[in-house]
């Protein structure tokens, strides 16, 4: 009890202190020929104010939330702090700061960062210019560069989550978390989500604790979460009308521009038409936003199954309530309206109904 006590103090005042105004002070010096620097709010405005370079020199002074991420920018070079109240002198031709020990800390996660973004700016730069060249050489290339992104893109992540692993024990993950949430599965997320993690009730975290908790609703063995969108006739359904009446259903998130859904489709059809009769049910759900597109890949892929869309893209309310932040995805429901599988496609998912139906 006492434990649970002091826990609950050290969070209130957390909370508290967080709240309080806090004057920042951000010098040093940068490339000669820089003639602004950029304060940023990392996340949310981006730049919300800058000052003159004066013979190399800056000075930025100013107010925000105690330990608020704060930043600046200049030179396509960003530098990240927590506004704990110790200035910080940074010297761009060293890359190192002077402050806090906390912003020492982060600034040395950042380094390598920065480095690998700075690396894989030229083949991001190419990459956009390649994507309207429609010859076999420009196609060629361009398909060498997603792979090349890819797997910078993996590098860089599990950079980020080294970096959160190593410091669940100050505010360091406040930082990284948000970028890359995204990325993480629940148990993935699990271990990093502790209440009395000195982090965990840091303001940024806000995103992440609503997307941990809608992943949590995808868990196996948990029962599906109802939401009402409109079908392709615009009438207003419920996932319930069809949930946990007694039938499998597969509620499967797509989208007509989704390139890997359309290639997984025929395999739903396949499973659908091979099992419908024996009770199994699909429900599609479409991250679309143009009706058009959404009805006519419904009609040329022959889906028989009921759809639903609100056609609000990825700010549909389906990526909100069960945390989909990729597609294809899927929960496999049983007659009860309880999860048993998710994401299941190809031999997976025709594995699991033959084990349900049989042959």
């Amino acid at each position: 009890m006492r434990k649970s006590l002091i826990t609950i103090i050290v969070i209130m005042c957390s909370v508290i202190m967080q709240a309080q105004e806090t004057t920042y002070s951000i010098s040093g010096q940068v490339p000669g020929n820089e003639k602004k620097v950029y304060f940023r709010l990392p996340g949310e405005k981006g730049r919300i104010d800058s000052v003159d370079v004066i013979n190399g020199k800056f000075e930025l002074k100013g107010t925000q939330p105690y330990n608020k991420i704060i930043g600046v920018s200049f030179d396509k070079t960003n530098y990240t702090f927590f506004n704990d109240g110790t200035p910080i002198v940074l010297d761009s031709s060293s890359k190192i700061i002077e402050g806090s020990e906390l912003n020492k800390k982060l600034n040395a996660c950042e380094l390598p960062l920065e480095e690998t973004s700075k690396k894989a700016a030229p083949l991001f730069d190419e990459y956009y210019a390649l994507r309207k060249d429609t010859t076999t050489v420009g196609k060629k290339r361009l398909a060498e560069l997603e792979m090349q992104i890819d797997g910078i893109l993996e590098d860089y992540n599990n950079n980020i989550l080294a970096i959160i692993k190593q410091n669940t024990d100050n505010l360091i993950p406040a930082v990284y978390l948000p970028s890359i949430v995204y990325n993480l599965s629940y148990d993935e997320l699990t271990p990093l989500m502790k209440e009395d993690a000195p982090y965990y009730n840091h303001p940024s975290m806000g995103k992440v604790k609503k997307i941990y908790a809608a992943l949590k609703k995808r868990l196996p063995g948990t029962m599906f979460t109802d939401m009402e969108m409109a079908d392709m006739d615009g009438k207003m359904r419920k996932l319930s009308e069809w949930c946990g009446k007694g039938n499998y259903v597969l509620v499967d998130f797509w989208a007509s521009w989704c390139g890997p859904c359309r290639k997984e489709m025929p395999n739903v059809v396949a499973n659908y038409n091979k099992y419908h009769d024996k009770g199994f049910e699909v429900i599609g759900v479409s991250f679309d936003n143009k009706a058009d597109a959404w009805k006519s890949a419904v009609q040329k892929i022959g889906m028989k199954w009921p759809q639903l869309s609100d056609l609000k893209g990825w700010k549909c309310i389906a990526g909100e309530i069960y945390g989909i932040n990729s597609i294809p995805a899927s929960i496999l429901l049983d007659g009860e309206g309880k999860i048993v599988a998710i994401d299941l496609r190809g031999d997976d998912l025709g594995a699991k109904l033959k084990e349900i139906y049989g042959e």
